[in-house]
């Protein structure tokens, strides 16, 4: 809640602001490319819930509900649209749109072989205009795409308190990237480039906590969406944004978790030839190895005071993410110690340690913490503001 001294400035920030987000206030569908990162060419359709409306090139085709299967592939650059017993027809563009609110439908792909996959909503299938693979767009309701994300993002063994945080963050996230892919045809995708969604939901919890916390987003002073990132694991200590990403932003800065250290995610290792160290130091960042003082600060390296943003700070500085990236290691949190002929990094945590600690955030929700007081925990002076609140702000 935001305390009384602040409600003034609030309100001031809500007419100031207003343009920049009023696109955003009446949202209430999404349009996310689904099953993004697979190169699909054929796959199968069938609803899951309710009736779907079939049109083809414009043209109402077929009413279906359950019972109904279909194989859509694509053939001599058009939608080839088939039952197990006939060929119904080719077209360059179908839309199957849900007649129920409740509707849902599954999806699994064939060239290539995929899981089945279900989803809320409505679903379009056109070509890419390379004509090499499906595009495939669905239509959902935004919570009920939050509630599928926040299900991808955090899974089904946690608290409904933590779910209740992941779905503002998620939901906050969406809304400040909400036209990112707009160019393509689409809002968002469904791979961590925009939030993984995976599923429509199953739990329970995941739904009560995203209906619990309808409209509400977060946002920095200014009265701007944040950027809210999270990461799996903090190992003890978050990064401020600056040291990842060099934007330094009022929010996202370090904090000490302890919450996070007895959880799956807390701690890692990872073992390589000391030779390929070597070269690697040497070839890539010009590392003196042949000065053996040099050579025992990158075979001892640790980080002693906290999170450190170089590799060996003292002379040649490499940074910690580079090396992340290169080795493909959980986190930049880890220390190098030299074991007979293999270097061994000893790591803590998993990603990129901005923002919210997602294990530790569940350990004290756990903890009977409130979401908002977790929020405030790892996002400095934000507020917590219904959208909706917006529309007594407008500018005429």
């Amino acid at each position: 809640m935001l305390k009384a001294k602040h409600i003034t400035i609030v309100l001031l920030l809500s007419l100031l602001s207003f343009h920049a987000i009023a696109g955003i206030v009446n949202a209430s569908v999404v349009n996310v490319r689904i099953l993004t990162t697979k190169v699909i060419n054929s796959f199968i359709f069938s609803p899951l819930e309710g009736t779907y409306l079939v049109y083809a090139d414009g043209n109402l085709i077929i009413e279906t509900d359950a019972s109904g299967i279909f194989q859509m592939s694509i053939e001599k650059d058009v939608i080839t649209l088939k039952t197990f017993e006939k060929t119904i027809g080719s077209y360059s563009s179908i839309k199957i749109m849900s007649k129920d609110i409740d509707a849902a439908f599954k999806i699994k792909s064939v060239i290539p072989e995929s899981k089945v996959r279900s989803y809320s909503g409505s679903l379009t299938v056109d070509i890419t205009t390379d004509k090499k693979q499906f595009l495939l767009i669905n239509k959902v309701e935004l919570e009920k795409y939050i509630a599928g994300v926040v299900e991808s993002e955090s899974g089904t063994k946690t608290s409904l308190e933590y779910y209740k945080l992941q779905a503002i963050l998620c939901r906050t996230y969406l809304l400040a990237h909400i036209n990112r892919h707009i160019l393509e045809g689409y809002q968002v995708c469904d791979d961590v480039h925009c939030q993984a969604y995976l599923n429509k939901h199953n739990e329970n919890d995941v739904w009560k906590g995203v209906i619990e916390t309808r409209g509400l987003v977060v946002v920095d002073s200014d009265l701007n969406l944040i950027t809210s990132a999270f990461h799996s694991n903090c190992g003890g200590q978050t990064v401020n944004s600056e040291n990842v990403w060099t934007v330094s932003t009022s929010y996202l800065k370090t904090v000490k978790d302890t919450f996070c250290l007895s959880m799956p995610h807390a701690k890692w290792q990872r073992s390589i030839p000391l030779e390929d160290w070597k070269s690697y130091l040497q070839l890539k960042h010009k590392y003196p190895i042949d000065d053996s003082l040099q050579m025992n600060n990158a075979i001892s390296f640790s980080q002693p005071n906290g999170r450190a943003i170089y590799f060996v700070d003292k002379g040649l500085k490499i940074p910690l993410k580079i090396i992340r990236a290169d080795f493909q290691l959980k986190s930049t949190y880890f220390s190098v110690e030299q074991k007979g002929d293999m270097i061994v990094f000893n790591g803590k945590g998993y990603g990129h340690g901005v923002g919210l600690c997602q294990e530790g955030a569940m350990a004290m929700a756990k903890n009977k913490i409130l979401y908002k007081d977790i929020l405030n925990y790892y996002y400095k002076d934000v507020h917590l503001i219904d959208l909706s609140a917006l529309n007594y702000f407008r500018l005429e």
